[in-house]
């Protein structure tokens, strides 16, 4: 029972970062003791060269892609943090909430750093996971003439399974890192509600 609450509150405010750190760090074992002739009996060294360099132009697009959108999920975090830098000085003593009660300052200081927390955060997991370059590939050495063909589809088999791993573990950072920017964006909005009720509020005296 313990477990499911710990999973269920690791899903809801950290995106199943501790899961998902767990599931890299065995994709990390799994890269690092990889090699070409584990590949030797694969069922794919049946296609032609030509068929496995689309797999691996599959897998490359495949990283590309989640490299992209760590891209877009950190300009988006930009303008987030702009929006909540903007709304920082509500505390001070010129601040919309400087006349407040201590219970909304008390709660926006709360969802501030909440904002901060989880804004960093995503930030710092979407940098981890836009790694440009950290992809497989099979080099001009390994496409030389006087390898044979067998051993050319193995490296391009051990290329596709590194590339399918990478995408997986960057993909798991990015999923964490999505979750954060919406905890987030939620502190920052909660924020803003606290800044309109406080307004109210003032009106209302």
């Amino acid at each position: 029972m313990s477990s499911r609450f710990f999973l269920f509150f690791d899903n809801i405010l950290f995106g199943s970062l501790v899961t998902l750190c767990f599931a890299n760090e065995n994709i990390r074992i799994k890269i690092a003791n990889c090699a070409v002739d584990q590949y030797e009996c694969d069922d794919r060294l049946r296609h032609s060269i030509k068929g496995l360099e689309k797999m691996l132009s599959t897998s490359l697009r495949r990283v590309e892609h989640i490299e992209n959108k760590a891209m877009g999920t950190l300009l988006g975090l930009s303008v987030a943090i702009a929006v909540f830098v903007a709304t920082t000085g509500i505390l001070g003593k010129n601040g919309l909430l400087a006349d407040a009660g201590p219970v909304l300052r008390n709660a926006a200081s709360f969802f501030s750093l909440v904002a901060i927390f989880y804004l960093f955060g995503s930030g710092f997991l979407a940098l981890s996971a836009y790694k440009v370059g950290q992809v497989y590939s099979p080099t001009l050495r390994d496409r030389s003439p006087i390898i044979e063909k067998k051993k050319e589809k193995m490296t391009i088999l051990f290329c596709i399974e590194q590339n399918r791993l990478v995408g997986t573990s960057r993909s798991n950072l990015l999923s964490a890192s999505f979750t954060f920017l919406r905890n987030g964006l939620v502190g920052v909005l909660a924020l803003g509600v606290l800044v309109v009720l406080s307004e109210v509020v003032h009106s209302m005296q």
